[in-house]
């Protein structure tokens, strides 16, 4: 019920869509030849058009359609996905303009494949929106003890998700910790009694109880009680992982630490994950190397200052280097505080570099020569890192991973700026992914880039 719980709703709405995407090829070659088509010459076919499948589902991941958290019937859903069918067309003309085929005649065959794609694919998944809004089972949840972190996650579950929680109550001995919860919409109790009443009349059987909290005997007597009738429990800190994909530092200790990070366990991951940094890195610097000249020339052209931004940062471990980028700001009266919004320093092509990314392409060889990674938190200014730490709990933690052009963070669709307010909220997506650091989390982390990066919402 964890994060696999997500996973595999995502996995499962993944392979329906494989499911009508091949039928999409059968309707196809049925109207294309306005005859049923036999096994043989749909296959004829599939051996072409698998690879278009997979640009089918890498476009609406990018496209951030397996999101749980929208709904997959809007109007903006139906753009997404039409936008997709047009990128999975030019693909599919590549795919039989490099490899023809005397079997296939594919430009009305690819032009007809996208639009019924388009059209299963949303009309699925449609009625699945509405079924599961009518029919899906919501768990009923009570909160067993108060926390800072409860008023936040309360306003996420209000948001559509398919994970269906329903929040009931929020209990607490303390009369008085219930006004902690700024929230209107859920009960506030303090009594066992009434407990036991909300629980038989709502028929709850999800409990969140506190990290490293005792519950009165009395509560954990009815609590175990429970257990004959398949109730489950969480603590804090993993509710509000499930529904947030981010940690609640307010809500954890150093004991959270000691069950949650095991990097031993990680080993296999690491080296894969380095041998593939490496590979990707040198492919990218191959490909775009021939634009740097180009890129160098504007910016000497549009300011004063060197081509290259170079800065000392901190990274795995608390060890500093030497970060390089293109430089985005104006030398002239630049006293190299942290970036405000709107920042006036900031040079009309730094702009353009910064929203697509283009200045960070020189740490490539940040990630080639091992400092950092192309996947983790990002690196910060050791003086700046030294302040944070003395402020934020566990702000030094995120250094028990190698820093990364891009991460968990920058792809939640916030910016985050180096203030006290805004790295409180950046650590609890790093935690979170130094947590569940995986080649899958890796992957979703690299395509919703994308997306941040077409989107232009990143700074």
């Amino acid at each position: 019920m964890r994060n696999a719980t997500r996973k595999l709703k995502q996995f499962s709405i993944m392979l329906v869509d494989v499911v009508f995407l091949t039928i999409s090829l059968v309707v196809t070659l049925w109207v294309r030849n306005l005859e049923f088509p036999t096994l043989d010459y749909v296959m004829t076919h599939f051996g072409y058009f698998w690879i278009l499948m997979i640009f089918w589902i890498v476009a609406m991941y990018t496209m951030n359609m397996y999101s749980l958290e929208k709904p997959f019937d809007s109007l903006n859903m139906w753009i997404k996905m039409s936008f997709s069918g047009i990128i999975c067309a030019l693909v599919g003309f590549a795919i039989f303009y490099l490899f023809p085929s005397r079997m296939i005649a594919p430009k009305t065959v690819v032009l007809l494949y996208g639009a019924f794609s388009v059209i299963f694919l949303m009309i699925w998944r449609t009625v699945y929106s509405k079924l599961f809004e009518k029919i899906g089972i919501s768990r009923k949840v009570i909160f067993l003890g108060t926390a800072p972190s409860i008023t936040e996650l309360l306003t996420a579950m209000e948001s559509f998700s398919y994970l269906k929680f329903e929040p009931v109550a929020v209990y607490d001995e303390l009369e008085s910790n219930l006004g902690t919860v700024n929230n209107d919409r859920i009960l506030k109790i303090s009594t066992t009694d009434k407990l036991k009443e909300i629980i038989s009349e709502k028929d709850v059987k999800l409990f969140v109880i506190p990290e490293g909290k005792d519950l009165p005997q009395d509560i954990r007597t009815l609590m175990f009680s429970l257990l004959a009738d398949k109730a489950s429990f969480f603590t804090l800190p993993d509710f509000y992982e499930i529904v947030t994909r981010k940690i609640p530092l307010g809500s954890i200790n150093e004991n959270w630490f000691l069950r949650n990070i095991n990097l031993e366990e990680k080993n296999l991951y690491q080296i894969f994950k380095r041998f593939l940094d490496i590979i990707l890195a040198f492919i990218a610097l191959i490909i775009t190397i021939v634009f740097w000249p180009f890129i160098a020339l504007i910016i000497k052209i549009e300011s004063h200052g060197p081509v290259f931004f170079k800065q000392i940062r901190e990274g795995k471990g608390g060890k500093t280097f030497t970060i390089y980028k293109f430089r985005t700001m104006k030398e002239t009266n630049n006293d190299y505080k942290p970036t405000a919004e709107k920042d006036d320093r900031i040079t009309r092509f730094g702009n353009f570099m910064r929203k697509t990314r283009i200045d960070e392409l020189p740490q490539l060889l940040n990630i080639i020569n091992g400092t950092m990674s192309l996947i983790g938190p990002r690196p910060e200014r050791p003086e700046l890192a030294k302040k944070l730490e003395e402020k934020i709990p566990y702000y030094r933690q995120r250094l028990l991973v190698k820093p990364g052009i891009t991460g968990w963070d920058q792809v939640s669709g916030e910016y985050h700026s180096p203030s006290y307010e805004d790295t409180y909220k950046k650590l609890q997506y790093d935690l979170y992914y130094i947590k569940n650091q995986s080649v899958f989390l890796d992957i979703s982390i690299f395509f919703k880039t994308i997306t941040t990066v077409f989107h232009k919402l990143g700074r």
